[in-house]
């Protein structure tokens, strides 16, 4: 009699499991529960976004939309109601805290009592290649003069990721890092470090784990009759066909945008002030390419960034020198196979100093990369960019 009661809650426990796991990942991956075995039947996975998992609380913030009972099991907080997932959950990771969730929400305490906050994200699962960082909101004092070289700027506050640091005004932007799990990589860890507060701290980030493919030889769901009883392994079936593939950038690329137009900019632009973009900052920005165009088109609404003393016009040997040459400024905005509109005989790769309503084209693949030195020799002139991109067929 022990052995039968032993066995039926056994049997309940998967096919609870199963059930909770069908819910988080609205997969279409069948289970069958034979001889306390769960066998995995794979049909045709329709793919789906991770932000799609997000939800708008009744007090106007940002969740995550799950079952009531996931939301409870990270300790979060049910604040509203959302899609077939059922409850809008609000969450936020402590200082000094790890989270291995798919999607975490990291916001500043209400009271900051500490210089530094320190997050660690640990792997949600194997499968997982990067990281997102969403600046839902990011405010942090202001590139400052270093009190070791007046000529340079310096973040006294500031955000720390994969080493690169940002502060100053971001909300708005986002952020890829590399997170490959199955190279060896356990954890990233995302610092704020705020001495001075010169200006009151804010942030609100949201962090997702995006996972690719597994391999074809390890993809054991696409074959029917694969048995499995750990979480584990169901949740890699599952992971091998909730790829994040809309969200996956390119590799090297920094920022990647999806759509087919949209707008740039750089990180600390703000149209009205004349905020500076941060030293010694290197990083690249890809969009997506669609099959049925050829070109992209950009328009520089506002662009200013350093050139060097005495060129009139900010392109190529003006931002960027042939031969390495110290003390060389070396803040531009590059763009490969480019060409300008207003003469499109004109090619070039570097762009700096005055660039205000340029429309350039370029050909596949979709990148630019911006770059500056750790040298500001003019505050009025180093304060960046915003730019429109728009895919295109042809060029008019």
């Amino acid at each position: 009699m022990q052995s039968i009661v032993i066995l039926i809650f056994s049997s309940f426990c998967l096919a609870f499991a199963h059930t909770q796991l069908v819910a988080e990942a609205n997969e279409s991956t069948e289970f069958t529960l034979r001889n306390g075995t769960i066998t995995a039947s794979a049909r045709q996975a329709r793919r789906r976004s991770t932000l799609i998992d997000s939800c708008i609380t009744n007090s106007g913030e940002t969740g995550t939309c799950l079952t009531r009972f996931k939301c409870m099991r990270q300790g979060g907080t049910v604040n509203g109601y959302c899609g077939s997932y059922g409850v809008c959950c609000e969450t936020n990771l402590q200082c000094g805290a790890v989270s291995r969730q798919k999607r975490t929400l990291i916001r500043n305490p209400a009271v900051l009592n500490v210089d530094t906050c320190t997050y660690t994200i640990e792997p949600y699962s194997s499968n997982v290649q990067q990281l997102r960082i969403d600046f839902e909101q990011f405010e942090l004092s202001q590139p400052t003069v270093s009190t070791a070289d007046s000529s340079m700027l310096e973040c006294l506050d500031y955000f720390d990721a994969g080493g690169f640091k940002f502060c100053g005004l971001n909300t708005g932007q986002h952020f890829y890092l590399p997170f490959n799990v199955a190279a060896g990589m356990d954890q990233i860890t995302l610092i704020f470090s705020v001495g001075t507060r010169q200006t009151a701290p804010s942030w609100r980030l949201i962090v997702t784990q995006l996972e690719a493919p597994m391999a074809s030889s390890k993809r054991k769901s696409s074959v029917s009759g694969v048995s499995t009883n750990t979480l584990q392994d169901l949740r890699n079936i599952f992971a091998s066909h909730h790829a994040d593939y809309d969200l996956l950038a390119p590799a090297g690329c920094q920022q990647y945008y999806t759509e087919s137009t949209g707008t740039i900019r750089s990180f600390n632009y703000q149209a009205s002030l004349d905020y500076n973009y941060m030293p010694s900052l290197s990083y690249t920005i890809c969009i997506k390419s669609v099959p049925t165009t050829s070109v992209i088109e950009y328009t520089f609404k506002k662009f200013s960034m350093s050139v060097q003393t005495g060129d009139a016009e900010g392109y190529d040997e003006s931002c960027h020198a042939t031969v390495l040459t110290t003390g060389r400024q070396e803040d531009y905005l590059l763009i490969p196979q480019g060409l300008l509109a207003k003469d499109t005989s004109y090619q070039p790769t570097y762009y700096c100093g005055l660039n205000n309503d340029l429309v350039v084209y370029a050909r596949p693949p979709y990148m630019i990369h911006f770059n500056s030195d750790d040298v500001t020799y003019d505050r009025t002139l180093e304060t960046g960019f915003t730019m429109t991109y728009l895919l295109r067929s042809t060029i008019l």
